[in-house]
């Protein structure tokens, strides 16, 4: 798509929402080709590496232009990292060390927040709740290689009975504690993500089968990968003996993970691999409701103003990056009178890891947003319904807000 296609990718990367997906590309990448393929796949890994610390500090630039706070679609393209730095480590020691930090205080700054925000926001869609799981998940899986020789030197030093009783005390006592708690967090993760599965199950299957779908496979996988990681450090740094209790559930609980991702990978990849090629099949049609232009669309007019509608700890309103996703739609490129050109369309089957909204929907949430927007500039005055085809209603919500800023982002990258 960069090399055919590369307007739409810029198009992706103006918004927070279809930008998140871009870290599990990253991700991908690193798990196929680091380790195998001899020098190509260490340059492919290094490139990946790169290209996903440069996607982390656009997307939370983006977030922070959009006002949002931090939820689990932010997780591939922050935490994720973890990933890289596992990978980076068999080439390059130290720079999967930093990684490694890079990721563990990502984690930190967004997690708590995220998981948060989740049990306060109904309208953030359950393929994101599931998400969560990938955030402590990638970062225990990471801190891993802490857990085993830098070097061929360090692991010649081990071999040493009195430096090897010396490592492993150093590493129970620092390494081994901070794993425990990550392993805490992974299963928190996992009892808040089929909370919010269930709550949210009659909203996701109201919803045709769509690519954000195939979200609920890497976060499993994830988990199941950190499972094994953490049990492998436990077996290797545990004074317990392998038969315990707990060992035994933690074994069995692995398994679980295993199969049950297995088979939810299997059916998702299959359904996908199904719907591929009508999904890449863009028809204009004369019932369909195109994005209007830039000056036209009233989020993007509000963003363009400089005035967001940022998210809150408990807020009853759809974010805005996930409305103007919706509003503007997606670009793509069509044949149109014999050539390749490029058009918006809302027929997309995805936004990033949102299923896309109806004109019903879309107008329903616009309109709670301008109310919440016109509302919090003057709490005193009664709005009424505004309505979001209403132009005078659109002024008004774009003297709502008090404070400005330049925004540098262009939403209409066909005339780039």
């Amino acid at each position: 798509k960069i090399l055919i296609a590369f307007p739409v990718v810029r198009d992706e990367l103006a918004n927070p929402t279809t930008a998140a997906p871009l870290g599990l590309l990253c991700m991908a990448l690193d798990k196929s080709f680091a380790g195998d393929f001899g020098l190509f796949g260490e340059a492919i890994t290094f490139l990946s590496s790169a290209a996903q610390t440069v996607v982390a500090i656009w997307f939370i630039y983006i977030s922070v232009v959009f006002e949002t706070l931090p939820e689990p679609s932010w997780f591939p393209n922050t935490t994720g990292i973890g990933i890289a730095a596992v990978k980076m480590f068999l080439y390059w020691t130290m720079g999967g060390y930093i990684l490694s930090g890079v990721s563990l205080v990502a984690f930190f700054m967004f997690y708590f927040v995220a998981l948060y925000r989740l049990h306060t926001n109904k309208k953030i869609s359950a393929i994101v709740c599931w998400l969560q799981l990938s955030g402590p998940a990638v970062v225990l899986y990471a801190l891993s290689i802490f857990g085993q020789p830098g070097s061929d030197v360090e692991e010649m030093s081990v071999s040493n009975p009195k430096n090897k009783e010396q490592y492993f005390q150093v590493h129970r006592t620092y390494f081994m504690p901070l794993i425990h708690l990550l392993f805490v967090f992974c299963m928190i993760s996992m009892a808040s993500a089929l909370y919010c599965l269930k709550t949210r199950w009659a909203s996701i299957q109201s919803k045709e089968f769509s690519p954000a779908h195939v979200g609920f496979c890497a976060p499993l996988a994830s988990h199941t990968n950190a499972i094994l990681s953490y049990r492998s450090n436990l077996n290797k740094y545990s004074l317990s003996p392998p038969t315990t209790l707990f060992k035994s559930f933690l074994y069995q609980y692995w398994c679980l993970s295993l199969i049950c991702g297995t088979v939810l990978s299997v059916i998702l990849t299959f359904k996908f691999l199904k719907n591929l090629p009508s999904w890449c099949q863009i028809y204009e049609v004369e019932d369909e409701l195109s994005p209007l232009p830039d000056d036209e669309n009233i989020l993007t007019r509000l963003l363009q103003e400089g005035e967001t509608a940022p998210d809150e700890m408990n807020q009853h309103y759809v974010s805005a990056a996930v409305l103007q996703a919706n509003e503007t739609g997606g670009l793509v490129r069509v044949l149109r009178d014999g050539e390749m050109s490029f058009v918006r369309s809302r027929r997309m089957p995805s936004m990033g890891f949102d299923l896309p909204m109806n004109t019903t929907e879309l107008m329903s949430e616009r309109d709670r947003l301008l109310q919440h927007m016109s509302y919090a500039a003057d709490p005193s005055r009664d709005r009424g319904g505004i309505a979001s085809f209403n132009d005078g209603a659109i002024q008004q919500a774009l003297r709502a807000s008090l404070r400005t800023k330049l925004n540098f982002i262009s939403f209409d990258a066909s005339t780039w």
